[in-house]
């Protein structure tokens, strides 16, 4: 399976979001001029305006520490399932050492087959209804390979790491579907768009002084907004307006390792071949 990588065109996606922002501040300067040539500027430069840059900034500052704090833990979320899925295929394709008649390749392919699931889940390519049907087929898989075991210490921590991989799925999608309190994205959006009104109807004498302070307020503060509701959801592969999001490299050389030790172990009548290992259901 070639890795997929979601960071091809990456550069591209940066560059339209800088030139989408700075449309959108082009807009507001020639709002600016216009209503400076028409004389509606009614609200006079004041100490009170520097608050209200500060308290915007703030927000956006709280926002951007909270997201901060959740992208870095999800960039531990793929290293984790990768050893997870590996260390679970590595136990189950060592059963014959303790049971010499055991036969486990069928069991080590499905869970290359959970391995990939996961990979093309995390891509976008596969519903969470469908991964979870795959979880529970791939541990009755694993199932069959601890009833082959004798060791009640080896059988628990196999049922573990079929748990832990469950576990870390919930957790994801969890952080796909939750958003950093809400209540002060909207607190922030409004906060910046009344100060953007602001910069256009305050009174400033020198009108290229209010076009530069209303180009670099609006342009960092729309651009800052935007970067935050972009890494909450460090697992947006598939939004075609997301930019940054974690790495999947270690998951889909797991992958790789995985079905290089199933290859290596004897097939058995129930294993599938190499294509239907990847299949997904």
């Amino acid at each position: 399976m070639p890795f997929l990588s979601p960071f091809r065109g990456t550069h591209r996606r940066r560059l339209r979001l800088v030139l989408k922002v700075a449309l959108a501040v082009l807009a507001l300067v020639l709002l600016k001029l216009l209503v400076h040539a028409l004389g509606f500027e009614r609200i006079g430069l004041n100490p009170l305006f520097s608050a209200l840059v500060a308290a915007t900034v703030f927000l956006q500052g709280f926002l951007l520490n909270g997201v901060l704090s959740d992208f870095k833990e999800s960039e531990k979320l793929p290293a984790q399932l990768a050893s997870v899925l590996e260390n679970l295929a590595l136990e189950i394709a060592a059963v014959p050492q303790h049971n010499p008649r055991a036969e486990v390749s069928a069991e080590v392919a499905a869970v290359l087959r959970l391995a990939y699931g996961v990979h093309t889940w995390l891509l976008g390519g596969l519903a969470t209804t469908r991964l979870t049907a795959l979880h529970r087929e791939v541990h009755g898989s694993v199932v069959r390979a601890v009833v082959l075991l004798s060791s009640s210490t080896l059988q628990g921590r196999l049922m573990g790491h079929m748990g832990d991989v469950l576990q870390m799925i919930n957790r994801i999608e969890t952080i796909r579907q939750t958003h950093f309190v809400p209540l002060v994205y909207w607190l922030a959006s409004l906060g910046t768009g009344l100060l953007c009104v602001g910069l256009i109807i305050t009174r400033i004498a020198a009108i290229h002084e209010a076009v530069f302070f209303l180009g670099v307020i609006a342009f960092n503060l729309i651009f800052l907004l935007r970067l935050i509701l972009d890494i909450d959801n460090p697992f947006s592969f598939a939004d075609p307006n997301s930019i940054e999001f974690v790495s999947l490299k270690v998951l889909h050389d797991a992958c790789c390792r995985i079905e290089t030790l199933q290859q290596s172990l004897p097939a058995s009548q129930d294993a599938p071949d190499h294509p239907a290992a990847r299949s997904l259901p």
